[in-house]
């Protein structure tokens, strides 16, 4: 990975060298508009950053090619869920503790259990965002209107860190209507059912993730000197994860507010040569 890193950084530079006859460059800085996960009242999003350096090739006045290095920011919402039976967990504990000598005695639990009607079901819920760092080289076409840029073309991105915040939730349904402690079970339980209620963890690496991201930037911006002012959307083409295991294909999306100061790399020629904006 690091060679790849190193080799993607030395090709963008020698291009740079070679055509910088008709470049401008400059530093840009701006933040990624996220959608994270649908809701009851729309669409929640989360922000992420976005720098990096900006080279723009001068074909004529109207036509030029964008490209740059970018350190950009990118996230994904995910969600699951999963319905046991609390019964399974027990025949497991049970299996277990007669290989240490003999199950526990469980007279009271057998009459808990023919209670018609008790959900023995447990529900976890996770709810998760992957924050995903890249390296990212866009290549956009550009076409100058007056002050107005539009901006189409693809980007590649290769994926430097990782980390995933989640939110796990345990809904045990019998432990809400039955005091276990009541029955003497309250031990027992401890043994081989989680606690209702919510946990959060952080994980960090890139276990998982696809390590390239390929997609489609398109966008608009306006001019004000060696000023620029970006909105571009950036549609990822690729699933995020390493392996989707069948699940329908999700991809990395985002809208970003950008602003550039670009300036010439090297002075034109005055005479027997083109003038460029």
């Amino acid at each position: 990975m690091k060679n790849l890193i190193i080799a993607t950084i030395i090709i963008f530079f020698s291009c740079t060298s070679i055509f910088s006859q008709k470049v401008s460059i400059g530093p840009e800085i701006g933040v990624n508009i996220i959608p994270i996960e649908n809701s009851g009242i729309g669409q929640n999003y989360q922000l992420g950053y976005h720098f990096g350096g900006h080279i723009k090739y001068h074909f004529s006045k109207k036509y030029k090619l964008s490209t740059g290095l970018f350190i950009t920011q990118k996230k994904k919402g995910y969600s699951s869920s999963t319905t046991s039976s609390v019964l399974t967990l027990l025949d497991n504990f049970l299996e277990f503790s007669g290989g240490f000598g003999g199950a526990p005695d469980t007279t009271d639990l057998d009459s808990l259990i023919n209670i018609p009607g008790l959900n023995m079901d447990m529900t976890e819920d996770i709810k998760g965002v992957s924050s995903e760092i890249f390296i990212e080289i866009p290549l956009l076409a550009n076409y100058k209107y007056k002050n107005v840029n539009f901006y189409l073309g693809p980007y590649v991105g290769i994926l430097i860190s990782a980390t995933r915040k989640e939110e796990l939730t345990t809904d045990i349904p019998v432990l809400d209507v039955i005091d276990m402690e009541d029955l003497g079970l309250d031990g027992l339980t401890s043994f081989f059912l989680p606690s209702s209620g919510t946990e959060v963890s952080s994980i960090s690496g890139t276990d998982g993730l696809r390590t390239i991201d390929f997609g489609l930037n398109a966008g608009i911006g306006y001019e004000m000197n060696n000023l620029h002012f970006n909105l571009m959307y950036s549609h990822g083409l690729l699933d995020y994860r390493a392996d989707n295991e069948g699940e329908p294909l999700e991809t990395l999306k985002l809208f970003r507010i950008s602003i550039a100061y670009l300036f010439d790399l090297k002075k034109k020629e005055k005479t027997g040569s083109a003038k460029f904006d």
